[in-house]
């Protein structure tokens, strides 16, 4: 696991080197060229998270499956959208990524609220309220 990090920062490096080059001469092949390494690196960080992503089916045969669910969206949620607002940013359009974040934690509300539900349900059992 480690030589894999070492591998991926490696590439990160050498791929922030070239864009920089990159962008002195045509910023849009810059921009294309660090969307397409971002890319790139996500697809290899999904294979190196491949004995997580088993532990985590463990799991969710334990768990109810539909909690697990909501937790799962919400974490994918979480990292695509900081991922797109990074891509925005590092082209210039920092508003445009501050609107990605918005939608992102809208977004993992959205899928929260039927964990939510459950929690108020508990608490009012807790309590005495239903």
């Amino acid at each position: 696991m480690i030589e894999e990090i070492i591998k991926l920062s490696a590439v990160a490096i050498t791929a922030t080197i070239l864009i920089d080059v990159l962008l002195q001469y045509n910023r849009t092949y810059a921009i294309i060229a660090s969307v397409s390494i971002c890319a790139a690196m996500l697809l290899y960080l999904l294979r190196i998270i491949e004995p997580l992503m088993q532990y985590l089916q463990e799991l969710v045969a334990l768990a109810s499956s539909d909690d697990f669910g909501c937790i799962i969206k919400a974490v994918g949620i979480a990292i695509l959208a900081q991922s797109a607002a990074d891509i925005c940013a590092d082209s210039g359009q920092r508003a445009l990524a501050g609107r990605v974040i918005l939608a992102g934690r809208a977004a993992i509300v959205l899928v929260s609220l039927p964990l939510f539900k459950k929690l108020v349900l508990i608490v009012g059992a807790l309590l005495g309220y239903s």
